[in-house]
This record gives structure tokens, sequence and C-alpha cells, in this order.
């Protein structure tokens, strides 16, 4: 664990802020059966971001403080549900131990592209499925079937995305360690 500075407290600020900004300014709800199905936003390549670049503390903590700060600030239909806090928690900390179990090297696009797919079908298919499917009583599978293709989409968009912001901000190691 990298040491509590405020260099490292300001990155992890940082990137919360921006996962606040790209999950409610750039994103738009695709519509399943006549509801707002899924959300597809950037939100998420922040959260990435400092997973890959801070370590999987650096990237829960992202997700996690991004997720209650949006709730808090841009309230959407409803009340606070802890479930989906865990879902952005954990979107940050599994790149962080895929970056962890890769030593110090940089990695590679395909190591990228594999742990956000495997993020996304975590996170986004499985976790959210289930909270979905908690809070409106509605069947897991449907819930399930219906993010399932779009959240293999996303993850192909946000590792498209994510690959050279990596690469650019590793190259500048100054930043981050």
């Amino acid at each position: 664990m990298k040491k509590l500075s405020t260099k490292y407290i300001s990155q992890v600020a940082l990137f919360s802020a921006l996962m606040v900004i790209l999950t409610q300014f750039c994103s738009v709800y695709i519509p399943f059966l006549g509801i707002n199905g899924s959300r597809m936003g950037f939100g998420h390549i922040p959260i990435l971001l400092a997973g890959f670049l801070l370590g999987p503390l650096a990237g829960a903590a992202t997700g996690a403080i991004g997720d209650i700060m949006g709730g808090i600030l841009f309230p959407i239909g409803g009340a606070y549900f802890p479930g989906f806090t865990l879902s952005a928690l954990t979107v940050g900390l599994l790149p962080g131990l895929c970056r962890k179990a890769a030593g110090n090297a940089p990695l590679k696009p395909w190591q990228i592209m594999f742990a956000v797919l495997i993020t996304e079908i975590i996170a986004s298919v499985f976790m959210n499925s289930l909270w979905i499917s908690i809070m409106a009583g509605a069947p897991f599978w449907a819930s399930f079937t219906s993010r399932a293709p779009l959240s293999l989409i996303k993850a192909v968009i946000y590792g498209a995305i994510t690959c050279p912001l990596y690469q650019g901000l590793h190259n500048r190691r100054f930043l981050w360690q």
C-alpha cells in the first residue's frame, strides 16, 4: 500500500471528481422494453485508471467515493442503495489487483482489455443485475440478459479508451509515484 500522502489523496479525489462528472454529464440511458434499461457513460474510465495507476485500494476508494458523492449531488429517483457503491468499488479494485499481479512492468493492451472485461462482467453484469433485481423485485435473469450484451460492448469501448490513457499517463511516471 502506498503511503497516505497529500499527493495520493489528491489523486484519488481527482479521479473521483472525474467519475462524478463523466457519469452525470456524459451518460445516456439505453431503453429496454420502454424503460431506462441501462446507462451508457464514461464514469468507469477514471475508476479503472485509478486502479491501474494507483493500485487496488485507491481504485476501490475512487469508485466508492465517486458513487457516494454522485448520489449526494445528483440523486436519481429513489433512496441511496449501497449495492451500487459496492459495484463501483469493485470497478476500481479489480484493475488494481490485475496491476498488482503484473508487478512493476507496464501493462500490455491485452492485459488492460482483459481486466476491463472481467471487471465489467463481475460489476456491471452480475452485481448490478443483482442490485436491480433486489430493488425492483424483478427476476435476476431478466435483468442479467438485458444488461449482458450492452456490458460487453461497454467493456470494449472502455478498454479502447483506457489503453491509450493508461499508456500516456504511465509514461509520465512522476505524476503517479
